[in-house]
């Protein structure tokens, strides 16, 4: 009890799975005292506004809901009265002291709570690996908030701010839920259309530590990409160049050949930005297995493909070996960019055109798809560009306020600053390397990332060659025979009635909320079968 390897086993398993320690300190003696106590170890105090001291015990749960957020878990006794009735309630620990977190840590294993997925623990002041934790939140059913009596008592304002954390938690994981019954039919179907390419492409893993100690410029299609565009065409040889699929248009436009595209939206829409392009024989493609079969044909040959998740139908395929690297996502295609340099190995990773707001009432820089779509709304409307804007921005969704990079409110919206909220707390967890930002505009700031300019950021750093032999190299590293997918594939369709094909269907039908049916199903493994991998 209370002991340094209980503590450093538990930091451990934070570290594995939260991606980020939570903040730890030792106890403030004027607000939190331990006291010895023969039959727990410890027992906490909490020092009073008149100066006395009351006892810290942490809240009591009544019900077991399944998914339940505790403020002031205090030495965690609300986990030993779930863990004693053997309930399957998972837990978000939202402690606003950070010296009462480590003592927590410490008192017994949690090991097994954190690696299951049933514990993750945030910590005030600033309850840094929010954005990440949400992702762990079960809201299929109505998630229940506990907090802290005595905490709700003397400390309402340390209380005030974890609630806020929580109610944020809620609504981040609602919205990832709904997203996922909205497009997992979607990412189902076309991650089976996609099972021939799949398995004869090269797997995203192969390029791990491909580019150790190299910079990475991650580009963002956002307004100030514009502004960014001269200094990345003098500059484009001295850097990995990591662009969202959004930028291919604009950066061939102004001069900028990218060595890698990032893509993970699955839409028809968003494969635009990729298709119909020509002279892309030197750009390679990193692909979420999911995305518009038109992008897989436009890029074969040349293609990384990645997971977002280990969800349908990865286990399936895992079984047939052919597993594919993991990129994280959180709602953007630039965090999975971001991400992709982390593998990479490369330092320091610099980002570009990532306003992640709205500094000069656009959402996009020149030249995307946007701009065509733009113009044919004002010509069926009847409106100017001007009138245009003004609808956009009017929308409730896009009137968020947050400071910029020097200081001044800027417009962006809910989704906008998550992803920097993401952005910004990987890089604070992530001492190993550098992050800079030379947007020269937006939110992107805080955390680990400092501002500077392109030229500033690669001052010291040669013309690095063999980029693109490099990428071509890993590529063909990670490149093996896909003929135990079609394998898999012919066999599900000649037993797909059969129990152990049936029962694997059923699965890919509950993934996708039942909005597919196993009619559609066949239809793709069908197309998938005739389509062999060569």
């Amino acid at each position: 009890m209370f002991s340094e390897s209980i503590l450093s086993a538990n930091l451990a398993a934070l570290d594995r799975v939260q991606g980020r320690r939570p903040t730890l300190t030792g106890l403030d003696p004027d607000r939190v005292r331990a006291i010895p106590d023969d039959a727990a170890g410890l027992r906490l105090e909490l020092s009073t506004s008149i100066g006395t001291w009351v006892p810290l015990q942490g809240p009591v749960v009544a019900q077991f809901p399944k998914q339940l957020l505790v403020i002031g878990p205090a030495l965690g006794a609300v986990l030993d009265q779930i863990e004693g009735v053997g309930a399957p309630t998972r837990v978000v620990a939202i402690e606003p002291d950070p010296g009462v977190a480590l003592l927590m840590l410490a008192r017994r294993d949690w090991t097994r709570w954190i690696e299951q997925g049933s514990l993750r623990l945030l910590t005030g002041p600033d309850y840094g690996g929010a954005a990440h934790c949400a992702r762990s939140v079960d809201v299929s059913e109505p998630p229940q908030l506990l907090v802290s009596p005595q905490l709700a008592h003397h400390r309402p304002d340390d209380v005030a701010a974890a609630r806020a954390v929580a109610e944020r938690l809620i609504s981040e994981a609602e919205k990832n839920a709904s997203a996922r019954k909205r497009f997992a039919g979607p990412y189902l179907l076309q991650s089976l259309s996609n099972l021939p390419a799949i398995a004869r492409e090269s797997n995203v893993a192969a390029l791990d530590g491909a580019f150790a100690g190299r910079p990475a410029l991650i580009v963002g299609a956002g307004p100030s990409l514009d502004d960014n565009l001269p200094a990345l065409v003098a500059l484009q040889d001295h850097a990995v160049i990591v662009a969202a699929d959004t930028t291919l248009r604009p950066l061939l436009a102004g001069g900028v050949r990218p060595h890698i595209m990032v893509a993970v939206d699955p839409s028809p829409l968003n494969a635009q930005h990729l298709t119909g392009v020509e002279g892309l024989d030197d750009i390679w493609l990193a692909a979420e297995g999911s995305l518009h079969p038109s992008v897989f044909e436009r890029f074969a040959g040349r293609i990384f493909t990645f997971k977002v998740s280990d969800h349908q139908p990865w286990p399936w395929l895992r079984t047939l070996g052919c597993d594919r690297g993991l990129l994280q996502t959180w709602g953007s295609v630039v965090t999975s960019a971001f991400d992709l340099a982390r593998r990479m190995g490369s330092d320091p990773i610099i980002f570009a055109g990532l306003d992640l707001s709205f500094p000069v009432r656009r959402p996009y820089c020149a030249n995307t798809i946007y701009d065509a779509l733009w113009r044919d709304a004002m010509t069926q409307y009847g409106c100017t560009w001007e009138q245009l804007v003004d609808e956009y921005f009017e929308r409730p969704i896009n009137s968020l306020r947050r400071a910029d990079i020097h200081g001044a409110p800027v417009v962006t919206s809910a989704h906008l600053a998550s992803f920097r909220d993401w952005l910004v707390e990987q890089t604070a967890g992530d001492g190993t390397r550098r992050f800079i930002n030379v947007t020269s505009a937006g939110i992107l700031h805080g955390g680990g990332i400092v501002q500077s300019t392109l030229d500033d950021a690669l001052a010291d750093t040669p013309a690095l060659g063999g980029v693109r032999d490099g990428i071509r190299a890993a590529y063909e590293s990670g490149l093996r025979l896909g003929a135990e997918v079609a394998t898999g594939v012919d066999w599900l369709l000649a037993n797909i009635d059969a129990p152990r094909a049936a029962a694997q269907v059923g699965r890919w039908i509950e993934f996708t909320a039942s909005s597919v049916t196993a009619a559609d199903i066949r239809e793709r493994l069908e197309a998938a079968s005739s389509a062999k991998p060569r």
